[in-house]
C-alpha cells in the first residue's frame, strides 16, 4: 500500500513562498507578531503602515497552517444566526461584531486589490445551502435578519436555485453578495510579500 501523501492544491497553484530566515542575533522592533498566517501579516502590514518597525515570526512556513490551506472562502458573519449573536454578547457588542464581520469581506478584497495580490479573487458572493426543511427554515431567518440589518443577501429557491447550485437536490440557498473566493496560499503569500 502507498504511503498517503498530504498535499494542498493551493500549493501548487500558488506562487513560491516569500523567501524567508531564521532569526539569529538580538533585535529590536515596535511589535513582535507572532504568527505568518493571515491575522499575523494583516497585523503586520497595518503597524508597517502606520510607522511601526516589526519583526514578524513563523515556526513553520508562510500560509503552512489553516491561513494557506483553507477552503478559500470569504465569508461575511458567523454560522451563528445576527439575531443570536447580539442576544448573547448583549445588543451593543453583538450589533458591532455583526457590523464588523459584515464589512470584513469588503477590508479583504479592498486589500487584496490596494496591494495587487494575485489569489484568484472573486467578489461575487457565497451559497449556504440548504436540502431539507430545517435548512430552510435557518436559511430564510438567516435571511430576514441579515435584511433586517441591510445586508445584500438574496434567498434563492426553485429553478434560480437549482441554476445556481447545479443540482435539483438543494430547495433554497441563501446568495450572500458581500462575500467571495480566494486563493488562501496566495493571499497569504501575497500579504508576505507586501
Amino acid at each position: 500500500m502507498s504511503e498517503l501523501r498530504q498535499q494542498c492544491l493551493w500549493e501548487h497553484v500558488s506562487q513560491p513562498t516569500v523567501a524567508t530566515q531564521a532569526l539569529a542575533g538580538e533585535h529590536k522592533a515596535d511589535v513582535c507578531v507572532i504568527g505568518g498566517g493571515i491575522t499575523g501579516l494583516s497585523a503586520a502590514i497595518h503597524l508597517l503602515e502606520q510607522g511601526k518597525s516589526v519583526i514578524l515570526l513563523e515556526a513553520w512556513k508562510i500560509g503552512h497552517g489553516g491561513s494557506g490551506r483553507n477552503v478559500g472562502l470569504v465569508n461575511a458573519g458567523t454560522w451563528i444566526r445576527p439575531d443570536d449573536v447580539e442576544a448573547t454578547l448583549g445588543q451593543k457588542q453583538g450589533s458591532r461584531l455583526n457590523k464588523v464581520l459584515g464589512e470584513a469581506p469588503a477590508e479583504v478584497f479592498a486589500m487584496i486589490e490596494r496591494l495587487g495580490i494575485d489569489c484568484q479573487a472573486r467578489h461575487k458572493g457565497t451559497l449556504h445551502m440548504a436540502h431539507n426543511a430545517t435548512g430552510i427554515a435557518d436559511l430564510e431567518a438567516r435571511h430576514e435578519q441579515w435584511r433586517r440589518r441591510g445586508a445584500d443577501v438574496e434567498l434563492l429557491t426553485g429553478a434560480q436555485c437549482q441554476e445556481y447550485c447545479g443540482t435539483d437536490k438543494i430547495s433554497a440557498a441563501l446568495l450572500d453578495h458581500r462575500a467571495g473566493t480566494i486563493n488562501p496560499m496566495g493571499y497569504t503569500q501575497g500579504l508576505a510579500a507586501a
